[in-house]
């Protein structure tokens, strides 16, 4: 599966760093061209969670928000959202076609205050059945260490956790992020 993290913030590094770490290649979205070189220099985000080193092997750093977009068969927004408006308004809507989009949007658009599913609805059509939402009481940092309590991935179908081969406590991100892809969302 190909992931695509669009953001360059320390919310956007931490879970690049758990993508990266569960042994993924992403294709990451970074608007600055000076932080993109910097980062492939020192292997790590020169401004956000500067103490989690990556494997450059692993990395696609872009600086154009539609390639990144396109090399992706999941796209996770990790813009805040004073500025997931002028982030996306730059993506071709043919981009989106058939994505999966994890938001790690915490808050409401500015213009219109919507949430992301709303917005990426009203501007490019997107149907929320391709749609699921990354909530939790974690900072990036616990999250980049691992050190994280409870992320959820809320979705359409929802199964019970006896339904699943592992129970909450043995899974990890990566397979809840696998999980939410599939459709689902756990309910004790």
């Amino acid at each position: 599966m190909q992931f695509g993290i669009i953001g360059g913030g320390s919310w956007a590094t931490a879970l690049a760093k758990i993508l990266t770490d569960n042994g993924n290649t992403i294709h990451w979205y970074i608007r600055n061209e000076e932080s993109i070189q910097s980062f492939k220099k020192r292997r790590h985000n020169p401004h956000y969670l500067s103490s989690a080193y990556f494997n450059p092997a692993q990395l696609h750093l872009d600086a154009d928000i539609n390639a990144v977009i396109e090399a992706s068969e999941v796209v996770v927004v990790a813009v805040p959202s004073a500025y997931v408006e002028e982030a996306l308004l730059q993506v071709s809507p043919e981009k989106w076609t058939g994505k999966k989009i994890v938001s790690a949007v915490k808050g409401i658009t500015p213009t219109n205050n919507q949430l992301l599913h709303e917005f990426l609805a009203a501007h490019f059509q997107i149907p929320l059945e391709q749609y699921s939402t990354l909530l939790g009481p974690c900072h990036a940092e616990e999250v980049a260490l691992k050190s994280f309590r409870i992320l959820l991935f809320p979705g359409l179908t929802q199964v019970r956790q006896n339904q699943l081969p592992n129970t909450l406590l043995r899974i990890t991100l990566i397979q809840w992020l696998i999980l939410m892809l599939l459709g689902y969302s756990m309910l004790p």
